[in-house]
């Protein structure tokens, strides 16, 4: 089936998503054919994200000392093994056994799905540290030191009783502090049972910012649990409050959001699609978040805390859409 329109990346987005440079990625594509993609009708590039997805890997290795040339005619599964072989070595290298500096989030990343949008997250976030991407479970324990990583992001077609088990064992093993999941089907009685203290579930898809959501609200427990003769009141008057009920309500629905999407991609100012995007992960972080409120009494305070401060990011950014939508003369 061929991709359709909405599948697509102009070059600027390209950049933003691999760090490669507009021209640098041009120079790729001419001398070495790194990628081929499609071309509108005024002749601008369309990448698609198996584009994205084999440009990223190329990146990777450029920039942990391989040439271009050298990387450029390989295949995807070679690149992948290649990048979780640098990857490792470079674990080993830093001896990343030692503990991270304080506030630093470490993640290890299992499957292949889910890496561009952790590696999205964490290159917006300073607090986040990409360790090793691995293939399975196997390859994560084999490769990587005891210690080495904080949270181990997963990703899971299904999720069975023995997946969970095969999980838990893992960050026992590797001493990983927490895992997040992210799963297309599984039932009720398989997630609603996890302790979210040490496996979140997420059901797919996912994107970057609902994985920064995450993976900061991991950085905020441990630094909660880690606090000595001081609770996090104490520290900050803010953190550990309970919920105050003043949770504003929700400015778009989740169809305006579907139509702002699809008529923003008909305009030239990209931001309305951006902002749509944005808020729909805040709403469903948002949700996730009242809704661990329930799940775990020990942190009800700190996720009373999470749903409020997203609430209230969701409402600023709701006012930053509605003037966008008034300067392009959008209607929804």
């Amino acid at each position: 089936m061929e991709d359709t329109e909405d599948e697509y990346f102009e070059i600027s987005a390209v950049a933003r998503l691999t760090g490669i440079s507009p021209h640098a990625l041009r120079v790729w594509e001419r001398r070495y054919g790194v990628v081929q993609p499609n071309r509108s009708e005024n002749q601008r590039r369309k990448y698609s994200q198996p584009d994205i997805q084999r440009l990223s890997l190329l990146k990777t290795l450029v920039d942990n000392g391989h040439s271009i040339g050298s990387v450029a005619e390989l295949s995807m599964d070679q690149l992948s093994e290649r990048v979780e072989n640098v990857l490792a070595s470079r674990a080993d290298d830093e001896n990343l056994e030692n503990h991270a500096p304080a506030g630093v989030c470490r993640i290890s990343v299992v499957g292949k799905l889910i890496r561009n949008a952790v590696r999205e997250a964490a290159d917006k976030a300073p607090a986040l540290s990409i360790v090793g991407e691995f293939a399975d479970l196997t390859a994560l324990t084999e490769s990587l030191k005891e210690g080495a990583s904080d949270l181990l992001i997963i990703e899971s077609e299904t999720l069975f009783p023995e997946d969970v088990a095969a999980i838990r064992e893992a960050i026992e093993q590797q001493g990983i502090r927490r895992a997040i999941v992210v799963y297309r089907f599984a039932r009720d009685t398989v997630v609603k049972p996890l302790d979210i203290r040490k496996i979140t579930a997420l059901r797919a898809p996912v994107d970057a910012s609902e994985i920064q959501l995450a993976c900061i609200a991991d950085v905020q427990l441990a630094l909660r649990s880690g606090e000595k003769n001081h609770d996090a009141e104490a520290k900050d008057p803010k953190i550990g409050r309970p919920n105050t009920g003043n949770i504003p309500e929700r400015a778009f629905s989740d169809d305006q959001l579907i139509r702002i999407s699809d008529i923003s991609s008909v305009v030239k100012c990209e931001c309305p699609q951006h902002l749509a995007s944005l808020l729909a992960s805040l709403s469903a972080f948002e949700s996730y978040s009242e809704q661990c409120e329930d799940r775990s009494p020990e942190d009800a305070k700190l996720h009373a805390y999470l749903h409020e401060t997203t609430a209230d990011c969701r409402s600023r950014m709701e006012a930053a859409l509605s003037k966008v939508l008034v300067e392009e003369g959008i209607e929804v």
